[in-house]
């Protein structure tokens, strides 16, 4: 038995590390709701805003929107009482009793109906409000400005609440249960792995973010890489004529510290439209991950019982300065700096069972690992924007470059024992280091058309390149010097060229869209 023991634990220490330097809080088993919204005639509410709110403090978490039948589902819903409110233009808001959710259950909720908003009023006073979630022909629009979203969450907790969006435990963003969803900022894409564009989002500020726009059914305009969903998070951008700015400060203590702050100024006098703005996050998490596993070993069972205690730190800083020129009442040019500073900190202990029958403990690792990872940004954009006449038509151009440099690296000391605390093997030292390196130089036109009231033409090109340099290194403990372990070091160069074109042609029917596209896109890929 003991044999077996130790050739299991070879297999988890080289585990074990990883779990750490990956971890993440692992969500409880989570539930379903489902309902439906109807107006005061009995008919599907279409398109009737669905909102998740938790029973103790009426807090937002999550969205959805009913379809053509008034139908609505929202997913991952953790174990908790909550309650749905549902929201139209013209009617009162409805919400329903207390909901309870257990794990891997599904919750229908009675019926909701919609009552019209009606008042009668001596004077009158006309003001116009977004509305949270706003469905359009071709996406879905949350509109962040403004709303109790926007103070103290980032980027990815408001995200986390956008309707059809899902985040799992590693940072995957999926989009209607959909993976390799494609996110933008301010209509750009970044370029990022999933570990880079989540530190990029939770270093976003909320208060920066005018809104997120959700296209589920993207057309040739964007990139194949789309075609699972995108997501555009648009920022705040000020054109009120003379100086003008807002500051905002966010602070919270919980288990830890959570505090935030932004500033926006610009500045526009005739022409010329100077813009820009500043934000700092900074907050303390911590995390208890259990993990439970049952490998197979020569036909027998051998059960891993892990638990991790993980306390992280974050700050970031994030800018955007930038200048619009008229030339003409019809022709804007462009020009902006964009990039953000970020550091996370975080200090883990595992310790982890091992058991053949769940019962009787055979033996007992434990890793302690310290993590330090470091992410930089800087990008600069210059566009010029042409409208052609006044139905619509225009042209619009970007030049884009931009530059990442980010690092990583983990310290593990791993020890193993038998059950009743001898040594099972010589304590084992790791540690890794990982900088990567990313180029980005893109530039594309786009032009639209409007041929009617409902048929409209776009046709573009673009081409970019993008170059990635990632040098991992893994080093141990041999004879009491650091040594490079040559099977876990891996130097990693990625060259990518795209030049693509496409033609879009659109009709719209009253709610529906027929589409005819022609696409045509030549690749050069290069390792």
């Amino acid at each position: 038995m003991k044999s077996i023991t130790y050739r299991l634990l070879l297999l988890l220490g080289l585990a074990a590390g990883s779990v750490v330097a990956q971890a993440q809080t692992t969500p409880a088993p989570a539930g379903k709701i489902t309902g439906s919204v109807i107006t005061e005639q009995g008919k599907p509410a279409d398109y009737a805003t669905v909102t998740l709110l938790r029973a103790k403090d009426s807090s937002i978490v999550k969205s959805s929107l009913t379809n053509e039948a008034g139908l609505y589902t929202i997913e991952r819903v953790n174990n908790g009482i909550y309650i749905i409110k549902a929201t139209i233009i013209g009617y009162n808001k409805t919400f329903s009793g207390p909901v309870t959710v257990e794990a891997n259950t599904a919750v229908k909720v009675p019926v909701l109906q919609l009552l019209p908003a009606t008042s009668s009023l001596k004077a009158v006073n006309i003001t116009a409000t977004k509305p949270l979630i706003e469905r359009k022909i071709d996406r879905t629009v949350m509109n962040v400005e403004n709303s109790v979203l926007a103070a103290g969450n980032s980027a990815m907790e408001i995200l986390e609440r956008a309707p059809g969006v899902t985040i799992d435990k590693d940072d995957n963003i999926s989009l209607k249960g959909k993976q390799g969803v494609t996110v933008m900022l301010d209509g750009k894409l970044t370029y990022l792995s999933s570990a880079q564009l989540a530190n990029m989002l939770r270093s976003t500020d909320g208060n920066t973010i005018q809104s997120i726009e959700i296209i589920t059914n993207p057309s040739a305009k964007y990139d194949a890489a789309g075609n699972s969903g995108i997501i555009n998070i648009k920022l705040k951008k000020n054109k009120s004529a003379g100086t003008n700015g807002s500051l905002a400060a966010t602070g919270g203590y919980g288990q830890n510290h959570k505090a935030s702050t932004s500033l926006n100024l610009n500045h526009k006098d005739g022409n010329l439209n100077v813009f820009g703005n500043y934000s700092y996050t900074n907050n303390k998490r911590p995390q208890d991950i259990n993990l439970n596993r049952a490998v197979t070993n020569n036909g027998k069972l051998t059960y891993f019982d892990e638990n991790t205690d993980m306390l992280g730190s974050r700050n970031s800083h994030n800018y955007k300065l930038g200048a619009d020129y008229d030339l003409s009442k019809t022709n804007t040019l462009g020009v902006q700096v964009t990039g953000y500073n970020s550091a996370f900190d975080a200090n883990s202990f595992n310790n982890t069972l091992i058991s053949p029958d769940k019962i009787n403990t055979s033996a007992v690792t434990t890793t302690n690992n310290r993590t330090i990872e470091r992410y930089n940004n800087i990008a600069a954009n210059i566009n010029n924007r042409i409208v052609l006449d006044t139905a619509g038509k225009e042209l619009s151009m970007d030049a884009d470059y931009s530059h990442f440099y980010n690092k990583q690296s983990n310290n593990y000391a791993n020890n193993y024992f038998y059950a009743d605390g001898i040594t099972l093997r010589t304590n084992s030292l790791l540690r890794n280091s990982l900088p990567s390196k990313i180029n980005i130089g893109t530039f594309k036109a786009d032009y639209t058309n409007p041929l009617g009231k409902t048929v409209k033409l776009e046709a573009g090109m673009k081409f970019s390149y993008v170059a990635t340099n990632n040098d991992l290194r893994t080093d141990s403990i041999l004879n009491n010097n650091w040594v490079t372990d040559a099977g876990r070091t891996n130097l990693y160069k990625y060259t990518e060229n795209i030049n693509a074109g496409y033609v879009n042609f659109s009709k719209s029917w009253k709610k529906n869209i027929v589409t005819s596209r022609f696409t045509c896109r030549a690749n050069q890929l290069k390792r």
